[in-house]
């Protein structure tokens, strides 16, 4: 039971916060400009992977192994996470730092790619791309805002895993719950040395509840893959909304797969995000 749900937690299963009322801010640093350009542009496309809650950038160390070499890959690490370990989450802060990472490979295309907490930075950050460098989302394990009857099985399950916080080294935790995905060794190290940060869970919370992501997918005008995993109910449940609101939609499912797709098929999961580049940056197959 207490490895279960810290295996819940640790496999980016979405979360919520126990305050009412959040207001997403719109921060002007994080507001479109006009890019520099680099000198000289690289034209491969630029895949930005967004990792999922209480991990870091090494989250992707497995996916991108299978991914096209014609792609350059950034994985940065969510503010409160990773490198920033000791700072906090906020949906603003994603924002900011994901647009700051396109601008940084302007002019070539993105794509931004995020499961779990991740997927939803990027349906957050879309707005903060130009449209002409944006050229596409996939959002794992993402579709869903946070809203009735399931809030209260979040709330008990976060308050559980801050009570095993409180007893428990967080690595080692980290240690057991990695083992149940199909990772290497070197992988989960990988990730542990990075910062694992259970404690960020709460303040990215904050920052989801009460937002309306299927509005801020319904704003983006690139094409916008949606995936999910048939197990995960959280995802599934309101995923058919989400792929009605997105102007260019499409949904992949993974079957018999639970939360973290990217983690439990990594293989499988590069093949559908190096399929979706090709086709929004019209590279041949």
């Amino acid at each position: 039971m207490v490895l279960a749900l810290v295996l819940v937690v640790l496999s980016l299963i979405p979360i919520i916060h126990v305050e009412w009322q959040v207001h997403e801010a719109r921060n002007p640093a994080t507001a479109i400009s006009d890019p520099v350009a680099q000198d000289p542009p690289d034209a491969r496309p630029v895949l930005i992977l967004l990792h999922g809650a209480g991990l870091n950038g090494h989250m992707w160390d497995a996916v991108r192994r299978s991914l096209d070499p014609a792609y350059r890959v950034v994985a940065p690490d969510l503010p409160g996470h990773g490198a920033d370990r000791e700072g906090t989450y906020t949906l603003e802060g994603a924002r900011g730092l994901i647009a700051a990472e396109a601008r940084a490979v302007f002019p070539s295309p993105v794509i931004l790619v995020g499961d779990s907490l991740g997927g939803y930075s990027a349906m957050a950050a879309a707005s903060a791309i130009p449209a002409s460098q944006l050229k596409g989302v996939v959002i794992a394990g993402s579709s869903g805002n946070f809203k009735g009857s399931k809030l209260s099985s979040y709330v008990g399950g976060l308050l559980l895993v801050r009570a095993l916080l409180l007893f428990n080294d967080e690595n080692r935790l980290a240690e057991r719950a990695l083992g149940n995905f199909p990772l290497s060794q070197a992988d989960d190290r990988a990730m542990i040395a990075a910062g694992v940060n259970l404690r960020a869970v709460a303040p990215a919370a904050r920052s989801l509840f009460g937002v309306d992501f299927r509005a801020k997918v319904a704003a983006i005008d690139a094409p916008v893959l949606i995936v999910n995993g048939t197990l995960d109910r959280n995802a599934v449940d309101q995923e058919q909304s989400f792929l009605a609101a997105a102007k260019h939609g499409t949904l992949l499912h993974f079957d018999n797969c639970e939360h973290g797709v990217s983690m439990r098929r990594p293989a499988e999961f590069a093949a559908a995000v190096n399929a979706f580049t090709a086709r929004v940056t019209q590279k041949a197959p």
